[in-house]
């Protein structure tokens, strides 16, 4: 074998993986397709405090914090979403993913950077690996981090993710800091909404996440932005990428495991993935140093990873999807409706005041929300 562990994919899930397997004093390569680690990504990097703390990101890496986001209706209202304390972070995602790779190179881990992964074969007692530049190599175990990636899905036997919305993100200046602000309504986003986070007040990330029709909507949230001038460009540049919508019919295989967005362990809600892919890594790790030592990586062996992350957040996925799907289905006028009752209700506030409503655990914040569902239509 070339190494015991290939793991494919250098975002923040896949070389937290490679960084914690190496710890685990095994020899690993990370395989990426990218020619180097990714400068221009399409992700807000907002994650909550909870996750910066467990994973020890420091300030060197944080563009700004988060107490306070404004939510806009497809109107103009507005709701106000505030507490004493910051609940998230938004991280410089190039830095981050450059402290990310040094420290799992000073781990120990090998790097190939502009190999694209492009078939899978079963050798005895490991996994050949050919990529599409006519490189080969051979692992006892691989670990899928390569983002949603179906042709990769397919050729592991994992099946695929056949629904994904579209992410799509631009960095701008605005002349007006806005925080945390966030767009919604049909024109805007089908499913989701729009964004604009300020990185400094000269500069904001802008944003949307979509099922559907995403360059109409990216112009619908422009002209918003642009019409009340907290942007001054009238034509920018994105990034656009997909998100997975569900996850894989299996995450784990012989020899093989599914990480990260490539699993779909992402929020359903909001489409972030650090956390959750993160927290299933650590599973990954613990599940592959298990085995690996015994050379039991068959399909029965690994099972207990797909059982362990579907334990810790397999209830939030469903809930998550379960409301992504219900507020696909609300009409603007309706929205308008809720927007009016939850600002005349207080119910913001009276939420915002439970320390139990968290920042990535949306289970109990909807189960909230869903106490009096026809009050809100009512209204």
């Amino acid at each position: 074998m070339n190494t015991d562990v290939l793991v494919i994919g250098a975002g923040p899930v896949g070389l937290h993986t490679a960084k914690c397997l190496a710890e685990c004093g095994y020899e690993v390569r990370l395989l990426e397709k990218k020619p180097e680690a990714a400068k221009q990504v399409c992700c807000t990097g907002i994650i909550s405090t909870e996750c910066a703390s467990k994973y020890g990101f420091d300030g060197k890496y944080i563009q700004n914090y988060f107490s306070e986001a404004s939510v806009y209706s497809p109107g103009g209202q507005k709701l106000l979403l505030k507490r004493d304390t910051p609940q998230a972070i938004m991280l410089d995602r190039a830095s981050f993913l450059a402290k990310l790779l040094q420290q799992a190179i000073n781990c120990g881990v090998r790097t190939s950077f502009g190999f694209q992964a492009n078939s899978i074969e079963y050798i005895e007692n490991g996994l050949r690996i050919t990529t599409k530049e006519g490189q080969s190599f051979t692992a006892k175990a691989v670990v899928l981090a390569a983002g949603y990636n179906t042709a990769l899905s397919r050729a592991t036997g994992l099946g695929e993710i056949n629904n994904f919305a579209y992410g799509l993100q631009a960095e701008v200046d605005t002349s007006i800091p806005s925080n945390l602000s966030l767009f919604t309504g049909k024109a805007i986003s089908q499913g989701y909404f729009g964004w604009l986070s300020s990185i400094n007040d000269c500069t904001a990330k802008m944003g949307l996440l979509t099922r559907k029709n995403p360059f109409e909507c990216w112009s619908a949230l422009h002209n918003t932005l642009y019409k009340q001038g907290l942007i001054t460009a009238k034509h920018i540049n994105y990034v656009c990428r997909p998100v997975p919508i569900g996850n894989l019919s299996a995450s784990f295989g012989d020899r093989v495991l599914a990480v990260g967005d490539f699993a779909g362990q992402l929020k359903p809600t909001t489409g972030g993935g650090i956390y959750f892919g993160l927290l299933c890594a650590d599973l990954a790790v613990s599940c592959l140093d298990k085995n690996i030592k015994t050379n039991k990586l068959s399909k029965a062996n690994l099972a207990e990873y797909e059982k362990n992350w579907k334990s810790l957040i397999g209830s939030e996925l469903y809930i998550g999807r379960l409301l992504s799907r219900a507020y696909t289905g609300i009409d603007d006028r309706l929205l308008e409706q809720i927007f009016k009752k939850c600002a005349t209700s207080g119910m913001i506030e009276k939420m915002a005041a439970k320390s139990h409503l968290r920042f990535d655990w949306h289970g109990k914040a909807f189960g909230h929300l869903l106490k009096n569902p026809f009050d809100l239509v009512r209204s």
